[in-house]
């Protein structure tokens, strides 16, 4: 499957993504996570091919606006610079966010999450 954003909000925005990724993050959680993508309004993105149903995202736009999850929602570490790293791998430099899940088993190929 693959992970489209479009971006339908009025402003530039940026997104992060964690995703299941045991191959790669097997000792740090097994969820890896990247950002930044910056996409802008009405334009859409190609973020990741997964095997995998559910995948993650946070996003913030220019104006302020953000999309994240829930209180008890799942937290990843996102840095003002691009990242590429694991769930459990933390790092001084990082913030904390709450990530909203995707379901990507819909059979969806742009999800459109933003706006």
């Amino acid at each position: 499957m693959q992970l489209h954003f479009r971006n339908v909000y009025g402003y530039p925005l940026s997104v992060a993504i964690m995703f299941y990724s045991p191959e790669t993050c097997a000792e740090y959680g097994q969820w890896g996570t990247r950002g930044w993508w910056n996409i802008y309004p009405n334009g859409q993105t190609h973020v990741l091919n997964t095997n995998n149903r559910y995948a993650y995202f946070y996003a913030e736009a220019t104006d302020g606006a953000t999309w994240s999850g829930q209180p008890g929602s799942p937290v990843m570490y996102v840095t003002q610079a691009a990242f590429d790293s694991c769930y459990l791998i933390g790092s001084t430099a990082a913030r904390t966010v709450r990530v909203r899940r995707l379901d990507l088993g819909t059979g969806a190929g742009i999800i459109q999450p933003l706006g």
